[in-house]
């Protein structure tokens, strides 16, 4: 998944389209079994955690959009980590997670 999103990024970089990598991974997902799709839950959830903001939003997305629930402990662990960043975007994103943890939850 790791050199699929990086492919992506890549060509939405060279056609300047922000989403063109969350769009391909959106529809790489939507095609995985049950199998590959408990995989793919894995390594979202380790995406969660990641220090690359990019990656992460396209991880919060896809979780938020497919309600992968295997996330929440790794949701809860980012919200630990953002409520004591000092980035300016911190609080936005610990309110955003706050929220898909919300949903997930709701939804179980």
């Amino acid at each position: 998944m790791r050199s699929y999103r990086k492919a992506a990024d890549a060509e939405a970089a060279s056609l300047k389209d922000s989403y063109l990598a969350l769009d391909r991974l959106h529809a790489l997902y939507e095609k995985f079994d049950a199998q590959e799709r408990a995989i793919a839950d894995k390594v979202l959830a380790e995406w969660v955690l990641s220090e690359d903001e990019n990656l992460r939003f396209d991880a919060l997305a896809l979780v938020d959009d497919f309600g992968v629930k295997e996330a929440i402990p790794a949701l809860q662990d980012l919200a630990g980590l953002l409520a004591s960043r000092r980035e300016p975007g911190a609080p936005h994103e610990l309110q955003k997670v706050r929220r898909i943890v919300a949903d997930l939850k709701r939804s179980a």
